[in-house]
């Protein structure tokens, strides 16, 4: 079987995963999670260059909320957010599916343990 590429256009990460993050609690979704997995474990330039995408607005109150909820979801690998990245890409090999829920665990917790550490540093561009 063969692979696919496809490019997906988004005006910026920041965004998306506030947007996505304020799905988590409003609608139950497995493709939600699946995006952010996806998206954080495949951002250009690694999780160091997500976080500082998102460092500028990481004090402000909806994205704070936004990944709070995201936090929320994946606060561990039973929790909502890894259980419906392994529902959404249908895997039922129980050591495959528990792989599976550990990445996302990990990628997402990774992510926001960055931009925890870098929005308590003061920004060197002295944005806000």
């Amino acid at each position: 079987m063969g692979k696919d590429a496809v490019v997906v256009r988004v005006a910026s990460i920041m965004p998306f995963l506030v947007m996505k993050g304020m799905a988590l609690a409003d609608r139950l979704k497995e493709k939600d999670p699946w995006d952010i997995y996806y998206c954080v474990r495949n951002y250009p330039g690694g999780l160091d260059a997500l976080a500082e995408e998102v460092r500028p607005h990481a004090r402000r109150g909806l994205v704070r909320e936004g990944l709070g909820k995201i936090a929320n979801a994946f606060a561990s690998v039973d929790h909502i957010g890894p259980v419906s990245v392994a529902d959404f890409e249908e895997v039922s090999d129980l050591e495959e599916r528990a792989f599976l829920c550990r990445d996302a665990y990990e990628w997402i917790n990774a992510m926001l343990e960055r931009v925890r550490q870098l929005s308590a540093r003061p920004d060197p561009t002295g944005k806000k």
